[in-house]
């Protein structure tokens, strides 16, 4: 997925933001895979070591879409039309991929029991409401249990397009939106925190969803984003990050930071901030360089929603085959493992350019936007 610079026709793409994507999606897959593994499998220590921290991919999504909403919104007027079209433009990004997955992920899980599915709580995750009051940030799993990272997508993107429509003023009146939520509330609760999985026991479940502090992550990604767009800050940090040294140092520091499990967790204090450092200087590094990222990784960039939303399904669907085969012991193991990251990629790759691009397309002519 490209960031779509809307007063231009033609997508305009940051490698290095392809690059972070396609890790961070391939590092969650596999920490969500990984648990298929039984305890005498070859490479189950070596795998466990390098993917045990895998949800920081989220908080780096997160901030790397903070960042895109500063690129992609900022020529935009702040009228009514261009804010609604903004809107609509983010929405069908997501929802038609995510209903298809969420219809399919069911229908395979209860095994073609129709009559099992519980319908009404997928309708709650389809509109991305949060189902439980308790075990933040997630607030009670989705139908696909991913799609908890998709309820913060769209309450960013409705507060986004609020913000725009306060035209030249959007940054102050998302500052004041931000300060109310994530300060002024949980203050006069007695709640205020920088971690997100402390519960904050709010009556309605969306306060609790919109007060969380993992919040702050796509705070980091608009912080960047201003920074970048700035002639005066952008100039100096692309001087600071253009030091080979200096990368490497942070690049390794949050290489260092993964794999040990200091500070780890989801939250601008943890996994947030280190993987908010690791973009800034890679983005202000590759900021004047031609092709610095190798097509494939960036390729796996563009697929990284699919892999998102598609490495659950896949492998429900390997176990079920196999069950249906009489060979269920197929289905985990380090090989089931290996099946299963391939079979995603291949169905990533399928469902990029068959079901996201030309779904996208479609409703775009439907609805008359460019």
């Amino acid at each position: 997925m490209g960031i779509i610079n809307s007063t231009e026709k033609k997508p305009v793409k940051i490698e290095v933001i392809q690059a972070l994507r396609g890790i961070a999606a391939f590092i969650i897959m596999v920490y969500h895979l990984k648990p298929i593994l039984i305890p005498n499998d070859p490479f189950k220590k070596e795998i466990d070591f390098l993917f045990n921290s895998g949800p920081a991919g989220v908080d780096l999504f997160f901030i790397i879409s903070g960042f895109i909403m500063v690129l992609i919104t900022r020529k935009l007027p702040g009228t009514f039309p261009s804010t609604l079209e903004f809107f609509i433009k983010r929405i069908i990004r997501i929802w038609p991929l995510y209903i298809f997955a969420t219809i399919y992920y069911l229908i395979i899980t209860y095994r073609f029991s129709l009559d099992q599915i519980p319908v009404l709580k997928a309708i709650d995750s389809l509109l991305f409401i949060p189902l439980e009051n308790t075990d933040p940030p997630y607030w009670g799993y989705p139908s696909l249990s991913v799609g908890w990272s998709l309820n913060y997508e769209i309450y960013f993107y409705i507060l986004t397009a609020l913000s725009l429509s306060f035209g030249k003023y959007r940054w102050y009146f998302f500052s004041f939106m931000i300060i109310t939520t994530l300060i002024v509330i949980p203050v006069l609760y007695g709640t205020l925190t920088l971690d997100p999985t402390q519960n904050q026991l709010y009556k309605y479940p969306y306060l609790n969803l919109i007060t969380n502090p993992v919040i702050w992550n796509f705070v980091y990604g608009i912080l960047i984003g201003l920074l970048y767009n700035s002639e005066l800050f952008s100039a100096h940090l692309s001087n600071l990050f253009s030091s080979v040294h200096l990368l490497f140092i942070i690049v390794m520091l949050a290489i260092w930071q993964y794999l040990s499990g200091f500070f780890a967790g989801h939250g601008p204090d943890e996994w947030g901030f280190s993987m908010a450092v690791l973009f800034t200087a890679l983005l202000f590094y590759s900021r004047n360089k031609a092709k610095a990222y190798p097509y494939w990784l960036v390729y796996l960039g563009e697929i990284s929603f699919s892999i998102y939303l598609w490495h659950l399904p896949v492998y429900e669907t390997i176990k079920y085959c196999f069950g249906k085969l009489a060979y269920p012991a197929y289905s985990s193991g380090i090989t089931a493992l290996l099946l299963s990251v391939s079979a995603t990629l291949f169905v990533s790759h399928l469902s990029y350019k068959y079901l996201e691009q030309k779904s996208h397309l479609y409703l775009l002519k439907a609805m008359n936007i460019k």
